[in-house]
């Protein structure tokens, strides 16, 4: 009897995975309410322009539970996750002449209810700071608590999971409202509702 994780899409459209662990964390794409993150363009202040650096305070795995063995994801494969990221958003400097502003990221943690059930939801919280890198003047500072509904019988795949999943949402909203803060319209919440969840299925 084997599992696998799918990451289910609004439209219906479920992309095939073979564990909990390659659930992205990179969800730049994928569709949110109320608006969707999208690539900027060369005209945006901030295109190429931001570097950034590992995520503070992260543990060496990040677990949904302590009686995960596994854990959701590698403290490495979430900085990752986070340069990726800002990556897919036409943000990531280059290199460090071409930066203007840093992107300082803080982990807050994340909270998964033990559930026996075949669905639960998990929560990732994280700070984000973006400063100019000439005169250290903060242009953008939020804590932002983003969560993903998702649902299988294997409770600890499916924990793992929808927490990845959170991750990733996170770094989507946070990105986002960085973009529309360039032009003084960042939401007063930032975090996006993801419009997927994941899911796990017994194959046999």
């Amino acid at each position: 009897m084997r599992y696998k994780s799918i990451l289910l899409l609004s439209a219906l459209m479920a992309t095939p995975l073979a564990a909990s662990g390659d659930i992205p964390m990179v969800v730049i794409g994928l569709p949110f309410a109320p608006e969707t993150p999208r690539p900027v363009d060369s005209t945006h202040p901030l295109h190429h322009r931001i570097e950034v650096g590992e995520v503070e305070g992260l543990p060496p795995i990040v677990k949904s539970s302590a009686l995960n063995v596994f854990g959701a994801a590698k403290r490495s494969s979430v900085n990752k996750a986070l340069r990726e990221s800002v990556d897919r958003m036409n943000m990531l400097a280059p290199d460090a002449q071409a930066a203007k502003v840093s992107l300082s990221v803080r982990w807050g943690g994340s909270e998964t209810p033990f559930r026996i059930a075949t669905s639960n939801v998990a929560s990732a919280t994280l700070h984000y700071r973006l400063a100019r890198i000439d005169d250290g003047r903060i242009l953008f500072e939020r804590d932002i608590t983003t969560s993903v509904k998702g649902g299988g019988v294997d409770a600890g795949m499916r924990d793992d999971g929808i927490v990845r999943a959170a991750i990733g949402a996170n770094f989507a909203s946070a990105l986002n409202c960085i973009d529309r803060a360039a032009f003084g319209t960042a939401p007063a919440d930032c975090a996006l509702e993801p419009k997927f969840s994941v899911r796990v299925e017994r194959r046999y």
